[in-house]
Formats: C-alpha cells, sequence, structure tokens
C-alpha cells in the first residue's frame, strides 16, 4: 500500500468506475504512473493538450487495499 494523497485516490476511483480518460500531464499523473496504478492508452487529445490514461489491475488492487470491498467496475475501450 502506498501513502497516496487524496486527490490522487480521487482519480483512481474515478478511473476504476468510468474507464479511460484524458488528463493534463502533470505530478500527480506522473506519480501514479510511475507507481504503476495508471497507464497511458497512447491515444492524445491535441485540442484538451491531454494524454488518455486508464487504470492498471495494480491500480484497482490499491483501491481494495484503501477501502475493502470497494467496487471497481473496470471499462475497457
Amino acid at each position: 500500500m502506498h501513502k497516496l494523497a487524496p486527490n490522487i485516490i480521487s482519480r483512481l476511483r474515478y478511473l476504476s468506475t468510468m474507464g479511460p480518460r484524458f488528463y493534463r500531464a502533470s505530478v500527480y499523473m506522473r506519480r501514479m504512473e510511475k507507481l504503476g496504478l495508471v497507464a497511458t492508452t497512447g491515444r492524445l487529445d491535441p485540442a484538451f493538450d491531454g494524454v488518455e490514461y486508464k487504470i492498471t489491475d495494480a491500480g484497482c488492487a490499491e483501491l481494495e487495499v484503501q477501502y475493502g470491498s470497494f467496487p471497481t467496475r473496470r471499462i475497457e475501450s
């Protein structure tokens, strides 16, 4: 289990329930990617200047550790 900021947990929860989403490169997204909690899908949005991220199995496991039986409904696109 990692010590994660509340906004990182919030982003992980959102990615686990809503599926891949575009985010701008930030310190938080880079940290989550470095920890293996999220991964890029390879899609870019030039208008938004963002990269699409999806939650990984490690990210889902982290949510389960943090919240017990948190329902992770992974949507693949």
